[in-house]
């Protein structure tokens, strides 16, 4: 009977492993951007941009450049962002995240159908039939702004440990003298031994 006892439970010693395993690795929501989130150090996760896009949007509203427009609300151009990191990422992540605010603030209006990156071509192309059909100028006005950035990286490994640092950096040009108006650069630091959950 003894014997048989050990059987039983050497038997369902795996099962109870499998599924205590199985237990433990189901998927499940965790808040975007809060301590469960997974960090990675040699990539960039959506905390970097929540940081990132957070530090950016306070300092131009801080300056009070938007208001200082000839229009209100300011017109905004968005230019390309370069991600010059070896981090796979759409940029408009960041760019989104910060136009959400400015668009619902009052401060500022995007026009998406200016310039090389504009991003409703056919109401560009609609723009720029009516101007020709008219034969005025141009039915889209020109923005007051344009916003360009760049993302890039600095990595460094001491013994086990790596870090790798971002910076987002985005710059601000008026439209009307071509000159810097603002600029803010935002650097994430992350240092660990391997990818892990939480800060």
């Amino acid at each position: 009977m003894l014997c048989l006892i050990r059987l039983v439970s050497l038997l369902a010693l795996p099962l109870v492993i499998v599924l205590s395993g199985c237990a433990s690795g189901n998927a499940r929501y965790v808040e975007t951007g809060n301590q469960e989130n997974i960090v990675s150090v040699g990539e960039v996760d959506i905390q970097d941009i929540q940081k990132a896009a957070a530090g950016m949007l306070d300092s131009l509203l801080e300056t009070g450049t938007l208001k200082r427009a000839a229009r209100t609300p300011a017109l905004l151009a968005i230019d390309k962002v370069v991600n010059d990191t070896s981090s796979q990422f759409d940029t408009g992540e960041l760019l989104y995240r910060m136009r959400e605010q400015l668009v619902n603030s009052g401060q500022a209006q995007v026009v998406t159908v200016w310039g090389a990156n504009a991003e409703d071509a056919t109401a560009k192309d609609a723009a720029t039939r009516e101007a020709f059909l008219t034969g005025t100028t141009g039915g889209v006005q020109k923005p007051d702004f344009s916003l360009t950035g760049k993302i890039t990286q600095i990595k460094r490994q001491a013994g086990q440990t790596r870090q790798t640092t971002y910076t987002f950096r985005l710059t601000l040009t008026s439209m009307t003298s071509g000159s810097e108006v603002w600029t803010k650069n935002v650097d994430v630091t992350k240092q660990g031994v391997r990818n892990s959950v939480g800060w």
